[in-house]
């Protein structure tokens, strides 16, 4: 079992990294976490060389989601400004070259069905809809499925650290169970 988390948070010990570290202890095999604020990950330059030849020609860590050998993806962020983080954002970015390859290429990448789950974390006063709009595309763009059942939202940070979202708590120890079956 291979889970890849994509961590969208700025801060080292703020509530998505506490979630992050308690689904860590409960999962199986091993665990690949990109933090896309510390990461060698370049957004899209729009080179468009994945227009013309399938992949894309950057050399960075984005090589390791390339490499498409996981059975699960976590995406986990704050909002910010009612969105995933920006660094991610960037991250997701690129992933315009799987679509690439399909649109302009007529070549897909044939990638490898993974289980996907979703962490959005929030105080302030804005929703998740546009997060979790884009994390779905993020998912697609991977053929990571099942988010909808497997998403925590803790969107009152302001008032309760995620720490003691009970309800939260309980859903992340769900995807660990989901993660962990074969």
């Amino acid at each position: 079992m291979k889970t890849l988390i994509l961590n969208g948070s700025p801060r080292k010990n703020g509530d998505t990294v506490y979630f992050l570290s308690e689904l860590k202890k409960l999962l199986v095999g091993e665990v690949i976490e990109i933090a896309a604020y510390y990461s060698n990950i370049a957004p899209c330059i729009d080179c468009r060389s994945c227009k013309k030849k399938k992949g894309c020609i950057v050399n960075d860590e984005m090589q390791t989601i390339y490499q498409d050998d996981f059975d699960n993806v976590m995406i986990a962020s704050p909002l910010y400004m009612s969105n995933l983080t920006a660094p991610l954002i960037g991250l997701a970015s690129r992933l315009q070259a799987y679509y690439c390859a399909k649109r302009f290429l007529e070549d897909e990448f044939i990638l490898s069905k993974k289980k996907a789950a979703l962490i959005i974390i929030g105080g302030g006063d804005g929703g998740p809809e546009e997060a979790i709009k884009l994390a779905k595309w993020m998912f697609k763009k991977m053929n990571a499925h099942g988010f909808k059942e497997n998403t925590v939202l803790s969107l009152r940070t302001d008032d309760i650290p995620a720490s003691k979202d009970v309800e939260a708590i309980k859903q992340l120890k769900e995807i660990a169970r989901y993660f962990n079956r074969q």
